[in-house]
């Protein structure tokens, strides 16, 4: 699968934490909730935490890329990379062990 967006390259030494406060928590969700809503077409979990499965599209993209940025910058422990395949766009989430409770929150 090509790369089509930088992936982040979280600190080895992040903490498991989310820098949101509870109001921005609560909007971030609703925003990617929204976004499952209409472009996610499935999910799987992967050995280092979940890879979803979207539909292509400019805006799709171009959502994605922005919560890659948006989740980067409160949430350094994760590993975020959004590829293109034939069908679609993937995105690969991950982090450590501990993280899984969040990464599986993410566009549920």
């Amino acid at each position: 699968m090509p790369d089509i967006s930088t992936a982040t390259d979280p600190s080895v030494d992040a903490p498991i934490a989310c820098t949101l406060t509870p109001g921005e928590y609560r909007r971030r969700t609703s925003e990617l909730a929204a976004l499952a809503t209409g472009a996610l077409r499935s999910r799987e979990q992967t050995p280092d935490g979940e890879r979803l499965y979207f539909t292509d599209g400019e805006d799709t993209e171009r959502e994605l890329r922005a919560v890659i940025a948006a989740e980067s910058s409160c949430c350094a422990f994760l590993r975020i990379n959004l590829q293109r395949a034939e069908d679609g766009l993937v995105l690969d989430i991950a982090g450590p062990q501990d993280a899984r409770p969040i990464i599986t929150e993410l566009f549920a």
